[in-house]
């Protein structure tokens, strides 16, 4: 099977691959039919996040069962599925703590950075990460479970209300599943910040902003002007600190190494909560159980589709130039999915 392949910062290849085989009684072949293009990959791709050499890379997928093993009741070949790519084993300290997006064999599990992935045909787990997609849902809206997962933990951690004055930094695919999320919370006012005008002109014309938020291209907010404060870019909490209400609540969201300078003072003098948030914590159930219910328009979001040889085109229009080994705002597409 063909595979996009990571062999290093700015070397993706599209090898060939073995399919996967069942082994054990709980394993389950998924057909993979979509995998969503996640910034973690571009990060990948450009070596500011660290993968394994010769890893098959991707992780937000759905597809088809086409075949288990003799202890998988719950599902059958030919059911349509979501996967949870987030391993965990459930007996580690972490695990048995509740946390366990942080289970402590993460670094060896990591499916798309540790282990291969979902930019490939047909991909290997258990019956205890796949969930229903439902007939009617596209495998593109299915692949999206993943990230709104990731997001509904930050927002169950940030233990939101109705009447916050928002700001979500950032209007990419994590960006616009927050407002989605928050939304679904009761906060029906906000702004998002995002600098690339190709991305803000693709989010105005597809119409994906409801009544009550606003989109800027600059954020230059008056002093302690939000309640909470969405950081998906990972460099702005100077700013945020400056920006958020006394009491408020900052998110950092992305994964960005830099260095920023904070009065710990500050934080404490004003109440100010900030809290990171990283993959998915008993939020994934729902977060299937969202997109099935098809109320969140991710259509809207999902701006193009592409066939695994096309790939380097498609990071390509998401500000990811591999020939030229660089990322830039030049983007033409929100959330870009692969699909077999």
């Amino acid at each position: 099977m063909q595979a996009i392949v990571y062999n290093g910062p700015w070397n993706i290849q599209l090898e060939e691959r073995e399919e996967p085989a069942v082994a054990l009684p709980d394993d389950v072949i998924v057909e993979i039919r979509a995998t969503g293009i996640c910034g973690t990959d571009l990060s990948i791709i450009s070596g500011e996040y660290n993968a394994k050499n010769k890893v098959i890379i991707g992780h937000e997928s759905a597809g088809i069962i086409v075949d288990k093993g003799a202890g998988v009741e719950n599902f059958n070949i030919g059911d349509r599925v979501i996967i949870d790519p987030t391993y965990y084993c459930g007996y580690c300290e972490n695990c048995r703590k509740g946390l366990r997006n942080h289970c402590s064999l993460k670094s060896s599990t990591e499916a798309g950075v540790s282990i291969d992935g979902t930019f490939t045909r047909y991909f290997k787990t258990t019956k205890r990460f796949i969930y229903p997609l439902a007939p009617d849902v596209p495998f593109e809206q299915g692949a999206m479970s993943e990230p709104l997962s990731c997001v509904l933990t930050a927002v169950k951690k940030l233990a939101v209300t109705p009447f916050y004055n928002v700001a979500i930094l950032g209007g990419g695919p994590i960006g616009l599943l927050f407002y989605l999320a928050l939304k679904q919370y009761g906060i029906q006012a906000g702004t998002i910040y995002e600098t690339s005008a190709n991305r803000t002109n693709l989010i105005s014309s597809n119409d994906i902003l409801t009544s009550g938020w606003y989109l800027s291209g600059h954020f230059a907010p008056r002093k302690h002007q939000y309640d909470l404060i969405v950081d998906t870019t990972g460099s702005m909490l100077e700013k945020s600190i400056d920006a958020v209400a006394d009491g408020g609540k900052i998110a950092l969201i992305g994964l960005r190494n830099n260095q920023q300078t904070i009065n710990p003072r500050e934080i404490t003098d004003r109440s100010i909560s900030i809290i990171g948030s990283i993959d998915s914590q008993d939020t994934f159930k729902h977060a299937v159980d969202l997109i099935n219910s098809q109320v969140l328009g991710l259509e809207k979001i999902i701006t193009r589709s592409y066939g695994i040889d096309d790939f380097q085109e498609a990071v390509l229009h998401l500000g990811c130039n591999v020939g030229k080994q660089q990322r830039n705002n030049d983007i033409s597409s929100l959330k870009s999915v692969i699909t077999f």
